[in-house]
């Protein structure tokens, strides 16, 4: 009962007991948004593997910070006057995201491309197909973002876990840009050329660009090596035993060992 009571503390999305109630009221209508979008979409715009990625992906990432993290309990007690504590280190997602070109220029392409366009696509679109195409890669996206938002600043979410949140989210997307990509341009050369179609085959083109940008130059040679640092990304010593299939921790208070 203690084990399933910790669980349920460090469950998705990674928020403990204490934290629930902080939860902002736009992450909730984002969480709102992404049921709303599943439960109209799905199975005509929306496949079942989408759902359940967006479903289990998220709970490994927490069984993982919960049971090989123990929910980043080194960094946590850490003390205030360590350059590496957890507020620094939650204090921004990496050394350059309160830079003006992050915050101004490459955020707002991201929204705009990723989120923005697409819902106006889906929303607006006179060209049904057109707008069927855009809306797998949209919700998946809309996941993500509302995992990154619950576990960038939270002090109990390892750094390696809100690492591969947003890594893991990005490859699995590939696909669906690619899918949506390669079905823009069917619409366009297979079907009666209209503004809709030549719509849908720039906004699946903005978005393969942008975003293969940013899983293959800025989140694995800009953000990963500055994660993976000791001193930012230190966890306890485990080994995994087979079976069962579980990692269990080698070494007694080595929490103690490593603040001391």
């Amino acid at each position: 009962m203690a084990t399933l009571k910790n669980l349920i503390k460090s469950a998705l999305p990674l928020l403990s007991t204490s934290q629930v109630h902080a939860v902002s009221p736009t992450a909730t209508l984002q969480i709102i948004i992404a049921g709303i979008l599943a439960y109209h979409c799905y199975p005509s715009m929306l496949s079942l593997k989408d759902i359940l990625f967006v479903v289990l992906y998220p709970s490994y990432l927490m069984l993982a910070n919960h049971y090989r993290f123990d929910n980043n309990a080194i960094v946590r007690q850490r003390s205030e006057d360590n350059p590496h504590s957890v507020t620094k280190l939650k204090a921004k997602f990496f050394s350059g995201s309160d830079s003006p070109w992050f915050i101004q220029r490459y955020m707002p392409i991201a929204a705009t491309f990723g989120v923005i366009l697409p819902l106006f696509t889906f929303l607006f679109s006179s060209n049904k197909e057109v707008a069927t195409l855009a809306v797998p890669h949209l919700f998946v996206l809309w996941c993500q973002i509302i995992g990154e938002s619950t576990t960038m600043f939270n002090p109990n979410a390892h750094l390696f876990i809100t690492l591969l949140l947003p890594l893991g989210f990005s490859i699995y997307r590939m696909n669906l840009l690619v899918e949506w990509f390669l079905g823009s341009v069917s619409l366009v050369f297979e079907s009666s050329t209209s503004s809709g179609t030549v719509w849908g085959f720039v906004l699946s083109s903005l978005n393969l660009v942008f975003w293969t940008y940013n899983l293959f130059v800025m989140l694995l040679l800009r953000i990963t090596p500055e994660f993976l640092s000791d001193d930012k990304c230190e966890s306890p010593s485990y080994t995994v035993s087979i079976p069962p299939l579980f990692i269990q921790e080698t070494t007694k208070g080595i929490i103690e060992e490593k603040i001391s």
